[in-house]
């Protein structure tokens, strides 16, 4: 094994030239592919956060007074439609009342949750603050139409365009409300949660009231496979030619191995370790330099068009595993191509190559 790494050093120093291109195609590859991997699951991090810490994580449309596994935190509460008027315009909004608002105070930006709140948007682009009042119309659980003057004490940010722009939110007492709204420690354990405490309940999770979105996330994450294995096998080719270009070159070295008994399977290990080592040294590179640029990116923090996307500006996250799955794909890729390139190519007669030379 000792002569096979000296062998190897010897190799790269001299042929630099030829793992370049290679080198610089994984680099590359790697660089851009995890940037785009991080703002597809930053989108998707963002929009279960932000769900998840305004939406109660389960529903049940009764009221529930026992305490479930994994509750963090549960309150009673009413949903209605409704509008007002604010500068000859009629403004349509989502309006809760609830019996205790205090899982919303995080998300609270100016103000208080001693009376009613409202989103960021809404507040910025109505011009409405703490200490105004608008007249809300909204139909009852009778099908009535009722009036209500609400005092604004907050302002909240969820994050979520469709939320904050129009989504109030008004404390109320418990005699009034219908249905119970369960926070959990985890927001991923909501399925079961609710098949194991409440069947006896008509319920529904956030999953299942944003099942579209939830099925998007799922669908992002198969798209990031399908990037992560196509740049990895972009890589893989340009390790293949790599390879072969390098036999190629120097198959009057190859043939002074053959002579002086070295095995065939010894000689193939070389220029498979070589891949290996480029390929391990292209990935780390590029996962440092996606590092850095995620990191600058943040620092920027690049705003989004407003009423487009359901946030305000571009999110990133870097996730462990997806760099765990991408070095697999780049060791694996890297092994078979180079094995199969050098298996090929080390079939020539090395007395004839030296006879030539």
């Amino acid at each position: 094994m000792k002569e096979i790494i000296l062998l190897i050093k010897g190799f790269l120093k001299r042929n630099k030239k030829h793992f370049l291109f290679p080198f610089l195609s994984i680099f590359i590859g790697v660089w851009g592919m995890i940037v785009v991997i991080s703002v597809i699951k930053g989108f998707d991090k963002a929009l279960i956060d932000s769900l998840t810490s305004f939406y109660p994580h389960i529903i049940v449309y009764d009221k529930v007074d026992k305490t479930i596994g994994n509750e963090r935190f549960k309150m009673y509460f009413s949903t209605y439609q409704g509008f007002f008027n604010k500068s000859n315009k009629r403004i349509s909004v989502s309006y809760w009342e609830m019996n205790d608002m205090g899982y919303y105070n995080k998300l609270l930006i100016k103000g208080n949750i001693d009376g009613s709140i409202i989103g960021s948007v809404m507040s910025k682009t109505l011009n409405l603050n703490p200490g105004d009042t608008i007249n809300l119309f909204y139909t009852d659980d009778k099908n009535n139409i009722r009036l209500k003057r609400l005092k604004i004490t907050g302002v909240f940010h969820s994050g979520i365009y469709f939320i904050d722009s129009s989504f109030i939110i008004k404390k109320e007492t418990e005699n009034f409300l219908n249905y119970t709204g369960i926070y959990l420690n985890n927001p991923k354990n909501a399925k079961k949660i609710k098949s194991k405490y409440l069947k006896e309940y008509i319920s529904s999770t956030w999953e299942e009231q944003n099942e579209n979105l939830a099925k998007a996330v799922e669908i992002d994450s198969y798209f990031a496979l399908i990037i992560t294995f196509f740049v990895v096998l972009m890589s893989g080719f340009s390790i293949s030619n790599s390879v072969m270009y390098s036999i190629f070159v120097r198959k009057k070295e190859i043939g002074i191995l053959y002579s002086m008994g070295m095995e065939k399977s010894k000689i193939s290990i070389i220029f498979i370790l070589e891949s290996l080592i480029v390929a391990i040294s292209g990935f780390f590179i590029g996962v440092f330099s996606s590092s850095i640029t995620i990191f600058i990116l943040k620092k920027i923090d690049l705003k989004l068009p407003s009423g487009i996307f359901y946030i305000d500006k571009i999110p990133f996250y870097l996730n462990i595993n997806d760099i765990i799955i991408s070095f697999i794909f780049i060791i694996i890729l890297s092994f078979v191509f180079s094995f199969f390139s050098s298996r090929k190519l080390l079939s020539f007669d090395p007395v004839e190559v030296l006879h030539n030379e």
